[in-house]
């Protein structure tokens, strides 16, 4: 979808679509808004050059233009890290994570990761873009992603085999030989590079979180192969883990630890978990830190 400048202010009233073919863009309604306010006609001619001052420093008064919205035609998409709507964490990661590189968070469990990812997905597909995540162990609970945010319309969710039983995934191989724990973390990859290499999602996640042994079994050059897909796109790649697992030179790499719980009231059976905190690490030496608190959903 295109604006054309010859086209009438009436005509101007785009609404954000969404494809398999483009990506939405910012509606441009600024000069038919600034009309109202200044109290001039909404006639067909197009707006002089001092509506359309008025009409920009009137969004700007307003606080309509943010530095998260869509990206305005000819703007180099590519050079915009996507932001993960946490100022601690956007502003460690100097701005968020990288796009056309291959990025990273990793920690242990009830270390933040997952409220980190869901920030990130929720941050991306409220601006109107579009997100997926590939999920080999089907740990996303929508209606967690949900009330964080996460538009689920934005979002394609490729789901893993359901696991077998409470103890998660099937072990051992299957009756053909084959390990379905190994299968299944292949065909993750396997997807993560054809939704990388499409150019159509301002993230692609996969989700490795859980699966750290069978992780080890891939090949060393899944993720060099990645990054070659991913890297003339402007696809931000987010690898979730348990532990490190590969970053490209110009990505971002975010470290969780646990640094605590916080519960209501004294302890006892109707104890209930309000917050997690926890540690966030950045860069090749870690060498800068931020607190993190994430509420319990």
């Amino acid at each position: 979808m295109t604006l054309r400048p010859d086209i009438t202010r009436g005509e101007q009233k785009a609404k954000l679509s969404m494809s398999a073919a483009t990506l939405p863009v910012l509606p441009w309604t600024a000069f038919d808004e600034a009309s109202r306010v200044h109290g001039s006609s909404t006639g067909p001619a197009v707006a002089s050059v001092a509506e359309r001052k008025r009409a920009l420093e009137e969004l700007l008064r307003a606080r309509r233009l943010q530095a998260d919205d869509p990206p305005l035609r000819g703007e180099d998409q590519g050079r915009r890290p996507l932001a993960t709507g946490v100022a601690e964490l956007d502003a460690l990661l100097a701005g968020g994570f990288p796009r056309g590189e291959q990025n990273e968070i990793h920690g242990p469990a009830s270390s933040g990761r997952t409220g980190v990812l869901l920030a990130l997905l929720a941050h991306t597909t409220r601006t109107g873009a579009l997100a997926a995540l590939v999920d080999p162990l089907d740990r996303l609970d929508p209606a967690s992603a949900a009330a964080a945010g996460v538009d689920l319309a934005r979002l394609l969710w490729l789901r893993g085999p359901r696991p077998r039983g409470c103890a998660g995934w099937p072990s051992g191989a299957s009756g053909g030989g084959e390990d379905p724990q190994a299968k299944a973390l292949a065909e993750a990859t396997a997807a993560v590079a054809t939704l990388a290499g499409s150019g159509l999602f301002d993230v692609v996640a996969l989700d490795l979180a859980g699966a750290d042994h069978e992780r080890r079994r891939l090949p060393s050059t899944t993720w060099l192969r990645l990054q070659r897909l991913v890297e003339d796109t402007t696809t931000a790649l987010v690898l979730v883990a348990d532990g490190h697992v590969a970053c490209s030179p110009g990505g971002r790499a975010l470290a969780l630890e646990p640094a605590g719980l916080r519960f209501s009231g004294p302890p006892g059976p109707a104890c209930l978990l309000t917050a997690l905190t926890a540690r966030a690490r950045a860069g090749r030496h870690g060498l800068r830190t931020a607190e993190l608190a994430f509420a319990a959903v």
